[in-house]
């Protein structure tokens, strides 16, 4: 230890780390651990005043990192907690400010690929003292960060008062795996206490004395640092918290007034800026340079900074003045910073410190400050922001609406209620009808369709009334984009459907000029679709629907054009919709509509039978719908994995993923209630609960019928079910599920749909004309987009010529099944084709589930040799071949693969190579 010297609140590597030489070096041995490549988390918790910052300081001066390590660190402000992302932008510098979009997923990706910038020249150590002080956006991000950051060279080393403020959970879980350390800091040990008290008061100080001042402090640092302080200049000690609050305003109380009026000045204001700090506390520029050399000469301010070294420090200066005075300060203060020109939100963050919003200039600093802080994809705080103007100016609807289109992405239901007042309020229809819609689309994300129904027709009748029979450009648009709610809103329940799909049958087909009328157009081909009405009709519109504007609307334009092609059978049209709209969403940045996107993405491609393609996505869009999640339960992703996990053979898994949807009112849903009917139906069939999937393939079908749902590949609970049943041996069960199908493709008459139905007739009939029907049923399905139907029907159609005697065919077909099971991801689909196929007297090398298992042995080798970056006349040097021989290889390997092109061969090889 250095020589005796007098303790102050500034202390950071003297006798207070006494007694945490273990914690010491366990937090800096995660930190130097950055430089293994993997993510590192330290994190240090305790009691107010326990020592965390300066362990941390201690921490970060001491650890051995390479030297182009780059260090930030930042304090996070209990009085600057509604600035957003104030703490990530402090952190990571962002000259250029943030990206503006009202969502939240550009700017938690931008300031992550900072991030990585910052990392691709070396580890990166993020340390962030007094977590629990931290912006919500900011925690939201750092979550972001540590998923992401696995195998990056990062340490993220925080501090955090326990108990917790406010639960951290964006940060739950992440120090459970390797990686981590989690100190928790208790008091200093007696022996530290004793040292430190005899350092500052001389060796000669009695038993007593260790003994009270053990007793006072407790063993907090911070205590313990003011009450030493006490000691030494002959005061009486306090107890507990007040230690601090005592000795700051008796020593403030001891210097001359122009002192305190400087700290009260420093700490209204959260910044030492001399001429702000002059100008609120009266007193002159180089005064306030003196004063504050002094509050750091007595370790109340920070040294080498304008802040306190503690929140109690800084509650201690405002304690003095009475609450009127400093309510008075603060107004003054947040005006000074205001005609500083100061950020908006800095301004307002002290503006909400005060009663109430009571001037003209007060309101509209708020009302930019959700403006700035929306457009940088914080909507929650910039809800702070303008609850207090809907508080002080009541009436106004249309704010109200603007608050309620900022919660709905955190607190749905608070938005809701906020909207029906705001319709209450609304004095002009066409105002009412806009906020209606807002209305609709959150009462839809809260599944509460009946609701969003009603507001949606009486606004409708209102707009209609007002509007005349011959409407304005304007008003067309408007009752176009009303409609289309309408629907959308009805379609996602059975008890609204019949009702709005009336009401928007009796509409003229409009001319698809506008973004509303477009909209109109695609609702029109849902309802074609969900009728099974023509085709033709029915993608027509859709196609119009989707010329401009994928993204128009929150995507529902796109989303559900792309739900009739699919149904048409043009899963390729649909995917590439939807394709637009997940890059357009993530691009721009709107959170919702790209989690959105990829849940619907994911389906279109498990019905196609790319599974693993499909995984990727329904696993993208869970881990999104942590981040503002604007539904509860995302049962669309879910129900798409438990599909995927079948296929892959995990089928107990599956299971329990569907049991852990918890969703009041599933059933009465027409999209998530059937599919998820489906998912669990054909879980239980291959977990061998076929009396379990029958019952809820049974459910589809009259649930279907009720909802006067006519489309066979809508849920196409009829097919599976008679699959189920012919396999049991009971055929005339089938039959009648097989006769059913066809009654509804004679309406959509698409190629998924006929092969379907030639399949399950196949599986009736069974004898020779099954062969015929199976054959031809593989001829439909080749022109289908549904890869594994197809494969279903190749290995029935194989397992069928085999049990004729017909091995040569039968070798034909199975290779195929195989093949095919192998190019969808269906490894235990794949598996069975493989047994049958060699039973029948063919050869095929163990298949390892990877899509390389369907090329021939020449074809891998020049494709391994492609994928390590050889040209073709290398390849063919290395193998003693042609070019051309080369060129054939890969033009078929390509083929097979559905790929076009090297850049893609390298993720089929990503994996392993199957060898």
């Amino acid at each position: 230890m250095s020589a005796p010297r007098t303790l102050d609140c500034a202390a950071g590597r003297g006798g207070l780390l006494l007694g945490r030489e273990r914690e010491c070096g366990s937090a800096r041995g995660r930190v130097e651990a950055v430089d293994l490549g993997v993510r590192q988390l330290l994190m240090i918790r305790g009691d107010e005043g326990v020592g965390k910052s300066r362990l941390l300081d201690e921490v970060l001066d001491t650890a051995v990192v390479p030297a182009e390590t780059t260090v930030l660190r930042v304090r996070c402000d209990p009085e600057l907690r509604n600035v957003s992302y104030g703490v990530a932008r402090d952190l990571l510098g962002c000259p250029g400010g943030l990206p503006g979009h009202p969502d939240a997923f550009a700017v938690m990706h931008y300031l992550y690929r900072r991030a990585v910038d910052l990392m691709a020249s070396g580890p990166l150590i993020l340390a962030v003292d007094d977590l629990h002080w931290a912006d919500e956006d900011s925690l939201d991000w750092l979550g972001y960060l540590v998923r992401r950051s696995w195998h990056r060279p990062l340490c993220l080393a925080l501090t955090a008062r326990t108990p917790l403020i406010r639960p951290i959970t964006v940060l739950r879980g992440a120090f459970l795996g390797t990686g981590t350390t989690t100190i928790d800091l208790g008091p200093l040990p007696d022996g530290a206490v004793d040292r430190l008290v005899t350092e500052v008061l001389g060796d000669s100080v009695d038993e007593g004395v260790l003994t009270e001042v053990r007793r006072l402090s407790g063993g907090n640092s911070l205590l313990l640092t003011r009450l030493l302080a006490r000691l030494a200049d002959g005061s009486a000690p306090a107890v507990g918290g007040e230690v601090v609050i005592t000795s700051v305003v008796d020593w403030l109380l001891a210097q001359p007034p122009q002192v305190a009026r400087v700290a009260r000045a420093i700490a209204v204001l959260e910044t030492g800026d001399p001429d702000l700090v002059a100008a609120l506390s009266g007193v002159t520029a180089r005064a306030v340079s003196g004063a504050a050399d002094l509050l750091r000469s007595a370790g109340l301010l920070a040294p080498g900074g304008d802040g306190f070294v503690h929140d109690l420090v800084r509650e201690a200066v405002l304690t003095g003045p009475p609450a009127s005075r400093v309510v008075h300060m603060r107004t003054r203060a947040a005006r000074l910073l205001n005609d500083a020109g100061r950020p908006a939100e800095v301004v307002a963050s002290h503006l909400l410190r005060l009663p109430a919003p009571d001037k003209p200039w007060m309101r509209a600093v708020l009302r930019a400050a959700a403006d700035d802080t929306a457009r940088r994809g914080a909507p929650s705080a910039a809800a702070r922001f303008l609850l207090p103007l809907v508080d002080a100016m009541p009436g106004d609807a249309a704010l109200r609406a603007g608050l309620a289109g900022l919660l709905v992405h955190d607190d749905p239901s608070s938005a809701l209620r906020h909207l029906d007042r705001a319709l209450a309020e609304a004095p002009d229809p066409r105002l009412r009808a806009r906020i209606a819609v807002q209305h609709g689309e959150t009462a839809l994300a809260l599944q509460r369709s009946p609701d969003a129904v009603r507001v949606l027709e009486t606004a409708l009748d209102a707009l209609v009334a007002v509007a005349g029979p011959t409407p304005s450009a304007e008003d067309r648009e408007l009752l176009h984009h009303v409609r289309a709610s309408l629907f959308m809103s009805a379609v996602d329940e059975k008890s609204t459907l019949r009702r709005a799909r009336d009401r928007v049958l009796r509409l003229g087909e409009p001319a698809g000029d506008t973004p509303a009328e477009r909209q109109l157009l695609a609702v029109l081909a849902v309802s074609d679709a969900i009728a099974g009405h023509p085709v033709e009709q029915a993608v027509r519109r859709a196609e119009r629907a989707l010329l401009l504007d994928e993204a128009a609307y929150g995507g529902w334009t796109a989303l559900a054009s792309a739900f009739v092609l699919d149904l048409a059978d043009d899963t390729a049209a649909a995917v590439t919709a939807v394709d637009r709209l997940v890059t357009r969403s993530r691009v721009e940045g709107a959170a919702w509509a790209h989690r959105v996107a990829l849940g619907t993405r994911a389906t279109l491609l498990c019905g196609a039978g790319n599974f693993t393609s499909a995984g990727v996505d329904a696993r993208l869009a869970l881990e999104s719908s942590r981040h503002r999640t604007r539904r509860s339960h995302p049962v669309q992703p879910v129900v798409t994995l438990a599909h995927v996990l079948v296929r892959e053979g995990d089928a107990c898994r599956a299971a329990d993923l569907l049991a852990a949807v918890e969703h009041p009112g599933l059933d009465d849903l027409l999209f998530d209630g059937h599919l998820f009917r489906m998912a669990r139906a054909s879980v239980r069939a291959e977990l061998g609960d076929v009396e379990g999937a029958l019952a809820d393939l049974s459910w589809c079908g009259r649930s279907l019928a009720g909802a006067g749902v006519a489309n066979p590949v809508f849920a196409p609970w009829w097919a599976e079910a008679a699959l189920l049943l012919a396999d049991q041996g009971r055929t005339a069960e089938a039959e009648a599920h097989v006769e059913h199908g066809e009654r509804l493709v004679a309406n959509w008459d698409v190629p998924r749909a006929r092969g379907l139905v030639l399949l399950t007739r196949a599986a009736v009939d069974r004898g020779s004309t099954a062969v015929e029907s199976m054959t031809e049923a593989v001829r439909v399905l080749e022109r289908s987009s549904a890869r594994y139907d197809l494969q279903r029907a190749e290995h029935r159609l194989g397992s069928a010529l085999l049990r004729r005697g017909d091995t040569r065919e039968a070798r034909e077909h199975l290779r195929r099944a195989a093949d095919l099971a192998t190019l969808c991801g269906a490894p235990v689909a794949a598996a069975g084709a493989r047994a049958l196929l060699l039973k029948a007297g063919g050869r095929m090398r163990n298949l390892t589930g990877n899509r390389a298992d369907i090329l021939t042995d020449s074809e891998r080798r020049v494709a391994r040799l492609a994928v390590g970056g050889a040209t073709n006349r290398e390849i063919a040097e290395a193998l003693f071949v042609t070019a051309r021989t080369v060129e054939v290889h890969l033009t078929s390997a390509y083929r097979k693969l559905g790929i076009t092109g090297r850049a893609e061969l390298a993720t089929v090889f990503a994996g392993g190579e199957g060898d």
